[in-house]
């Protein structure tokens, strides 16, 4: 998916084969979100696979634009789409959480 952020283009993706998903800025990753992947245990809320996301993180020369914010939410959005739950471990995600509880019925 490609994103507009100040008159520049970002792809977001996801990358199975690493259990993450990127942000690249001309062809370059720039950006990522990592995740662990597992069948629902007894201590989560939902019967769905669960996601938990592990670490954000995006380069400090890209700072400030709001890609990590944008990242996320890919990743989140895409997640929930493949019907899967969340847990973090990432102290950004929780921050996003914390702010977009529209993904609290998502949450393992």
């Amino acid at each position: 998916m490609d994103l507009e952020i100040s008159d520049e283009t970002y792809t977001f993706a996801q990358d199975t084969d690493a259990s993450r998903f990127t942000v690249s800025h001309n062809g370059t990753v720039i950006g990522h979100v990592d995740y662990i992947d597992r069948e629902a245990g007894p201590d989560d809320t939902a019967e769905t696979p669960v996601r938990t996301f592990t670490h954000t993180e995006v380069s400090p020369a890209f700072g400030g634009r709001g890609i990590a914010a944008h990242l996320v939410r890919f990743a989140l959005e895409t997640s929930a789409e493949a019907d899967l739950t969340f847990r973090t471990t990432c102290s950004y995600v929780m921050e996003y959480f914390r702010r977009n509880p529209e993904f609290d019925d998502l949450r393992a």
